[in-house]
Protein backbone atom coordinates (compact mmCIF):
# COMPACT_ATOMS: atom_id res chain seq x y z
CA UNK A 1 0.00 0.00 0.00
CA UNK A 2 3.04 2.60 0.44
CA UNK A 3 4.35 1.77 -2.52
CA UNK A 4 0.87 2.84 -4.41
CA UNK A 5 0.79 5.90 -2.26
CA UNK A 6 4.43 6.83 -3.06
CA UNK A 7 3.59 6.26 -6.79
CA UNK A 8 0.57 8.52 -6.69
CA UNK A 9 2.87 11.32 -4.37
CA UNK A 10 5.51 10.73 -7.93
CA UNK A 11 2.74 11.08 -10.05
CA UNK A 12 1.07 14.25 -8.50
CA UNK A 13 4.57 15.95 -8.51
CA UNK A 14 5.47 15.19 -12.12
CA UNK A 15 1.85 16.62 -13.22
CA UNK A 16 2.55 19.39 -11.30
CA UNK A 17 6.03 20.15 -13.25
CA UNK A 18 4.80 18.98 -16.60
CA UNK A 19 1.14 21.58 -17.02
CA UNK A 20 2.97 24.74 -17.29
CA UNK A 21 5.55 23.33 -19.42
CA UNK A 22 2.86 21.81 -21.52
CA UNK A 23 1.25 25.16 -21.36
CA UNK A 24 3.66 27.36 -22.38
CA UNK A 25 5.52 25.06 -25.19
CA UNK A 26 2.30 23.01 -27.03
CA UNK A 27 -0.30 26.10 -26.69
CA UNK A 28 2.35 28.80 -28.34
CA UNK A 29 -0.57 29.30 -31.45
CA UNK A 30 -2.97 30.00 -29.56
CA UNK A 31 -1.27 33.38 -27.47
CA UNK A 32 1.41 33.62 -30.20
CA UNK A 33 -0.43 36.41 -32.06
CA UNK A 34 -0.17 40.25 -32.45
CA UNK A 35 -3.67 40.93 -31.11
CA UNK A 36 -5.62 41.16 -28.61
CA UNK A 37 -3.64 43.72 -27.09
CA UNK A 38 -3.57 44.69 -23.06
CA UNK A 39 -2.38 47.75 -22.31
CA UNK A 40 -0.46 48.32 -25.17
CA UNK A 41 1.10 45.08 -25.29
CA UNK A 42 0.63 42.37 -27.32
CA UNK A 43 -1.05 38.76 -25.67
CA UNK A 44 2.18 36.75 -25.70
CA UNK A 45 3.88 39.28 -23.15
CA UNK A 46 1.24 39.12 -20.91
CA UNK A 47 0.60 35.32 -21.25
CA UNK A 48 4.26 34.40 -20.72
CA UNK A 49 4.21 37.01 -17.81
CA UNK A 50 1.94 35.62 -16.32
CA UNK A 51 3.25 31.96 -15.76
CA UNK A 52 6.35 33.97 -14.06
CA UNK A 53 3.60 34.30 -11.07
CA UNK A 54 1.93 30.97 -11.46
CA UNK A 55 4.95 28.25 -12.02
CA UNK A 56 6.27 29.47 -8.61
CA UNK A 57 3.23 28.59 -6.94
CA UNK A 58 3.43 25.43 -8.73
CA UNK A 59 7.01 24.97 -7.57
CA UNK A 60 6.10 25.45 -3.79
CA UNK A 61 3.86 22.87 -3.67
CA UNK A 62 5.91 20.24 -5.45
CA UNK A 63 8.25 21.31 -2.40
CA UNK A 64 5.64 21.07 0.55
CA UNK A 65 4.72 17.63 -1.36
CA UNK A 66 8.69 16.56 -1.29
CA UNK A 67 9.58 18.09 2.17
CA UNK A 68 6.52 17.28 4.34
CA UNK A 69 8.58 16.19 7.40
CA UNK A 70 10.21 19.70 7.83
CA UNK A 71 6.52 21.31 7.66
Amino acid sequence: MEKLTKGLKLLKIFLLMIIPWTFIVFLAPLYNTKEPFLGGWPFLYWYLFMWVFIQPVFTFIVFRYIDRERW
